[in-house]
């Protein structure tokens, strides 16, 4: 919850992947308010009342992950809204002459992302939740050590570079706007 709500205001790419880590921390709680208690509150030192907080963020996550209908797979509605934004913030930025950064960051990270969609086969996804989905699995790859070989890292870092600057477009066009 406090780094979620750090990482929706600072980074809002960070914000995806943790709230797909979260979600996935959930189920291996086995979606059990106690179970998350245990293993995950309980290794904070803060508070009670903010342990308390945390507890009812939680539970709430819980709950929505069971009305959503998504025990075993898939994401948050309100995480997927914050994807969509982005990726139409993405397209906005692609048609627009006023930003040239972003335009060579993504046609960098184009050839990797056309090969995530071809090797994964993800049909319907928008680009940037091929992104996300890579960055994601990059991630799970490194907690569990796993060797990450020279192209994917090289892959990843074109993917990173691209959601960087998106999210720092995205929080700028949420203060004051951006020029399209």
């Amino acid at each position: 919850m406090l780094i979620a709500r750090q990482k929706k205001q600072e980074n809002i790419a960070e914000y995806v992947i943790y709230m797909y880590q979260v979600e996935d921390m959930m189920r291996a709680c086995g979606l059990d308010i106690e179970t998350v208690k245990k293993n995950i509150i309980a290794q904070y030192s803060q508070p009670q009342d903010i342990l308390d907080e945390m507890t009812y963020w939680y539970d709430n996550i819980i709950a929505l992950m069971r009305n959503q209908k998504i025990e075993q797979k898939g994401h948050l509605q309100e995480v997927l809204n914050v994807v969509d934004d982005l990726n139409d913030l993405h397209l906005q930025l692609l048609r627009s002459p006023l930003h040239p950064d972003y335009k060579v960051a993504y046609q960098e990270a184009a050839p990797v992302i056309g090969q995530s969609i071809a090797i994964t086969k993800t049909n319907g996804a928008s680009e940037i939740e091929v992104c996300f989905e890579m960055m994601y699995m990059i991630l799970l790859l490194r907690l569990q050590k796993k060797e990450i070989s020279n192209d994917t890292n090289f892959a990843v870092a074109k993917i990173s570079r691209l959601l960087a600057i998106l999210s720092e477009k995205y929080h700028k066009n949420e203060k004051e706007g951006l020029d399209f």
